[in-house]
Formats: C-alpha cells, sequence, structure tokens
C-alpha cells in the first residue's frame, strides 16, 4: 500500500494498554505506516511491562474514566483487573475464572476522561473489562470524531454493573457508527464440559467479543482524502477487510482522480484471503 500516502500520523489510541493480550492488529499499523500511538494503563505492574523505548508510542499510567479517583480492582489474572467487581456467581460458571476473578489487592488510582485527552484520535482500542459506557459517556466528541474503533463487550456482563454488548453498540450507533466486524469471538464452556480437551474455548456460548465499527457509509462519503486514507490504512493492515478498502479506494479515486483502486486490485491478486468467522 506504498502508493497510498499520508501526511500525518494516524493517531491511535489504547484504552487500557495492558500487554497482557496480544494487538497484532495494532502492531500491524505501527510497523507499516506512519503511525502514532498513546496508550492508558492504570494497573502499575501492567504500566511497567509496556516497551516504553519506540518512538512512536507514549503511555500513561492513570486510567480513562469520569475524572475522578477509582478503585482499582486487580485480580489474581491481571487480565480480569477492572473499575468494578467480577460477577463471581456468573464466572463461576465456567473454566478458571473463579479463581483468575480472585480480587487480590484494591488501589486508588486517577482517571481522566476521555475529553481531557489533547490528542485527536483516528483509531480507538477500548480494552477495559465492563467499564466500556463510561469511558464512551465521558468522550463523546472524541468517539464521534475518529474513523473507527475496535472495543471489547459481553453479551452477558462478566463484571457487577457492566453495560450488556447490545448497550455498548447502541451507544456507538448514536454516535454515527455502525458494527463492521469481530475481530475476535472468544466462547467458554460451562464447567463441567471441556470441548477439544481445551478448557480455554467453548462450543456456542459467547464470552466476550471483539467488535470493530465505522462510521455509517453515509458519513464516510463525505470524508476528505485525509481520512479516507487513515481508515483504508487501518482497514488493510488491521482488519484485512479488502472488500471494504476497495470500496473506499474508489471513493477516494473519485475524489482526487487517481486509479489507486487498479494498484490495490494488483495487491490483492496475491494475497491469500481467509474467511474469518
Amino acid at each position: 500500500m506504498d502508493f497510498l500516502k499520508i501526511d500525518d500520523p494516524i493517531q491511535i489510541c489504547d484504552i487500557g494498554a495492558s500487554p497482557v493480550d496480544e494487538t497484532d492488529f495494532i502492531e500491524e499499523l505501527l510497523n507499516n505506516t506512519n503511525s502514532q500511538l498513546i496508550g492508558f494503563e492504570p494497573n502499575e505492574n501492567e504500566f511497567q511491562k509496556l516497551d516504553k523505548n519506540k518512538k512512536n508510542r507514549k503511555y500513561y499510567n492513570f486510567g480513562i474514566g469520569d475524572g475522578t479517583e477509582k478503585t482499582l480492582n486487580i485480580c489474581k489474572a491481571p487480565g480480569m483487573s477492572s473499575f468494578l467487581e467480577p460477577d463471581i456467581n456468573y464466572l463461576k460458571n465456567f473454566h478458571g475464572f473463579e479463581d483468575w476473578s480472585k480480587i487480590i489487592k484494591k488501589v486508588k488510582v486517577k482517571t481522566k476522561k476521555l475529553s481531557e485527552v489533547k490528542d485527536s484520535i483516528d483509531f480507538f482500542k477500548i480494552d477495559v473489562q465492563g467499564y466500556e459506557s463510561e469511558i464512551i459517556k465521558h468522550g463523546k466528541d472524541k468517539i464521534k470524531n475518529s474513523l473507527i474503533i475496535n472495543i471489547e463487550t459481553s453479551p452477558t456482563p462478566l463484571y457487577k454493573n457492566e453495560k450488556t454488548f447490545s448497550s455498548t453498540i447502541i451507544e456507538l450507533e448514536k454516535l454515527g457508527f455502525n458494527l463492521h466486524m469481530f475481530s475476535k469471538i472468544n466462547t467458554r464452556s460451562f464447567k463441567p464440559i471441556i470441548f477439544f480437551k481445551n478448557p480455554y474455548i467453548g462450543l456456542n456460548h459467547i464470552h466476550q467479543l471483539d467488535c470493530v465499527l465505522i462510521k455509517n457509509l453515509k458519513f464516510i462519503n463525505t470524508y476528505n482524502t485525509s481520512q479516507l486514507s487513515k481508515l483504508i490504512l487501518i482497514l488493510f493492515y488491521s482488519f484485512k477487510s479488502y472488500d471494504l478498502v476497495d470500496y473506499l479506494l474508489k471513493i477516494l479515486d473519485q475524489k482526487n482522480n487517481t486509479k489507486f483502486v487498479e494498484k490495490f486490485r494488483s495487491i490483492l491478486s496475491k494475497i491469500k484471503i481467509v474467511k474469518k468467522y
């Protein structure tokens, strides 16, 4: 995609930047495009594990929330730590979670509202263990002005007072976004059943969903060259949405009298395409 140039970097915001889960979709973008990342991680232990030496990344050791001091519930499994308390009555139905969700420490941490972040953001990754609705509530303008969102949600809440997947998606729809794809579908099996000799996966029951949302196409049609180019690069490198990339390149070509879509189709002919689900 070297033919597609952008003057200013793609601005990525990683809310819940703990390295406990791999984020290849962000690394692909950082490694292949002109991109910069700012990340927020309130758990001091997880913050120290972040790679803070790369010039295109900045990390901050505070949370994004409602702007007040919050209690962070640090769980035995760091990836379950949250401003909310795990709902053990639900989680105990699945292998491992009764142990992983144990709160081993409570610490007071500072938060800032997303609206207080000075940077303009193109691409949000939000993984905050049930606290997504508060991020959205106190950062609507920031989110509304972004291009794409990758957010983790749960159809059945894993935490007390967590909003459901459907509620979260509706809030983002009100800001002009539509669900484009699931970047991850995490299933779990009810105890005592184990499928495929693997307690970390399930058959059908959806545990968590990583959702990718883009603006409604009627809004995308009004994007300028920079916005379109950034969105195309994110969709190409991070999410392999080649058909949508093709669609957007045609809009870009019409705006600028270019023939980028022909170059892209030449690249696409050499790519092994795998259906995700």
